[in-house]
């Protein structure tokens, strides 16, 4: 059994949807379950109609849900190329689902505000209706499959970035999913979303389908967990940043985890999770190069040595400098400081210390005033616009050449911060967001197209 993942750029039109079912006709003997993302684009749609309507703009939600409905129509014509069962039944599911939308977002157009809950309630519609779609296209190429309507994934109540709860997943998977792989169906679920307890719609965060994918996995006991996107794999960097970016073939869990949180795109940031506990090798691969082999993730990853495998970065983040005579000496200090951070749910990157001061960086700024405010023992400097670049491999303390390497290719660029743990895992250095570009570059080029790199 294996779960495939297609993401937004995978089911962007009915071409896209068409070649997504042939790779899962391929699969069949192996007994797959099918995540899907919204159609590529649909999930912004939504945002903008709850932000028109948290503005009071009635015609801005009308005008978006009608895009929204017009550019599902057109997919499901275009799969069947004639009205049918098929078609009157989505466009049905289409548009019960985009009324019921309609009248959320009415009432926030009235009252001006939103709820975290009104919200997720809305952006699930996208996962939901690109799962019908799915599965309806399956059959219409006479392979059985089944669309699930019911959120599997049971969460906590935190809207927006809901934490599942496995125990209660795996119940409902197996409630719902394996009776459907015993009768060799196919289900295909939406992505991305889930229900408390009492049965509220949640989301997992932007890009949070991939993070459904490995809770399935993990839940059913999956062989493997396929995610279909749009690059070859997991590659040395951005390929649209450096043209000649390598694929990794096999790489471990922490390194992958590490890549993902520090910006590469490819995967959910707590996508490999689920899949560590139960040691399921999660493969990277890409729907428009289906002979491409992808990379493969697993515990031990392959057997090379110490060495950078990738650089990635996270850019526009903020790095809080906060320095106190009160430190020097003090025991408890620190505790004080990031209990603040703690009430205010501000989470953290990178963390740097010295007898007077220490440095962190985050990406979530909205909340940084009041830090500021809170701060009142402490003298703070903020340094926004900021980028971390992160150089990610194994034992990179033990490569004596790494360090060498890296900073003779950063001469010229300012550096803000630096950072390597006793693990070795990871190197990150930050520079503002206007030398990001060509610090990656440099290290890339140093560490990986150089003699000195390990690919």
């Amino acid at each position: 059994m294996i779960v495939i993942k297609f993401g937004g750029t995978s089911v962007g039109d009915a071409d896209r949807v068409a070649n997504a079912v042939g790779i899962v006709a391929k699969r069949q003997h192996l007994r797959p379950i099918v995540v899907v993302s919204a159609l590529a684009g649909v999930t912004n749609q939504l945002i903008a109609a709850t932000e028109a309507a948290k503005a009071g703009n009635q015609e801005g939600v009308d005008r978006i849900l009608y895009a929204v409905l017009m550019r599902h129509e057109d997919v499901a014509m275009r799969l069947v190329q004639q009205k049918s069962d098929f078609y009157d039944i989505f466009v049905t599911k289409l548009h019960n689902e985009l009324d019921a939308a309609k009248t959320i977002l009415q009432g926030i157009c009235l009252l001006r505000e939103i709820t975290p809950r009104a919200k997720d309630k809305v952006l699930a519609i996208g996962e939901k209706l690109s799962s019908v779609l799915f599965a309806h296209s399956m059959m219409m190429r006479a392979l059985p499959s089944e669309a699930v309507e019911c959120e599997l994934i049971e969460t906590d109540d935190r809207f927006g970035e809901a934490n599942p709860d496995m125990d209660k997943t795996r119940r409902n998977a197996h409630d719902v999913l394996l009776p459907l792989i015993e009768r060799n169906v196919i289900p295909v679920m939406g992505g991305f979303i889930g229900r408390t307890a009492d049965g509220a719609t949640t989301t997992l965060g932007r890009g949070g389908s991939d993070y459904s994918a490995a809770i399935i996995g993990a839940a059913v006991g999956a062989d493997e967990i396929q995610i279909w996107t749009d690059v070859d794999g997991m590659m040395t960097c951005d390929p649209r940043l450096i043209p000649g970016a390598r694929v990794i073939d096999r790489i471990a869990y922490d390194e992958a985890a590490e890549l993902a949180w520090f910006g590469a795109k490819v995967l959910h940031p707590k996508t490999i999770a689920p899949a560590v506990g139960l040691n399921i090798p999660v493969r990277v691969l890409n729907t428009h190069n289906v002979a491409s082999p992808g990379t493969v993730i697993t515990r031990d990853g392959d057997d090379r040595g110490a060495g950078p495998r990738a650089v990635a970065v996270k850019r526009n983040i903020a790095v809080v400098h906060m320095t106190s005579n009160k430190m020097l000496g003090a025991h408890g200090f620190l505790a004080h400081i990031f209990a603040i951070f703690e009430d205010l749910k501000i989470s953290v990157d990178l963390i740097t210390t010295s007898e007077v001061s220490v440095s962190v960086t985050i990406d979530d700024k909205e909340n940084l005033p009041a830090l500021k405010e809170k701060l009142v023992d402490v003298d703070v400097r903020i340094d926004d616009h900021q980028s971390i670049i992160a150089v990610v491999g194994r034992n990179l303390m033990g490569e004596s050449m790494v360090g060498p390497a890296i900073f003779d290719a950063l001469q010229g660029v300012p550096l803000t911060m630096f950072s390597l743990g006793r693990s070795g895992l990871n190197l990150s250095i930050v520079v503002e967001d206007r030398d990001a570009d060509r610090a990656i570059k440099s290290i890339h080029h140093a560490l990986f197209e150089a003699p000195v790199g390990v690919a």
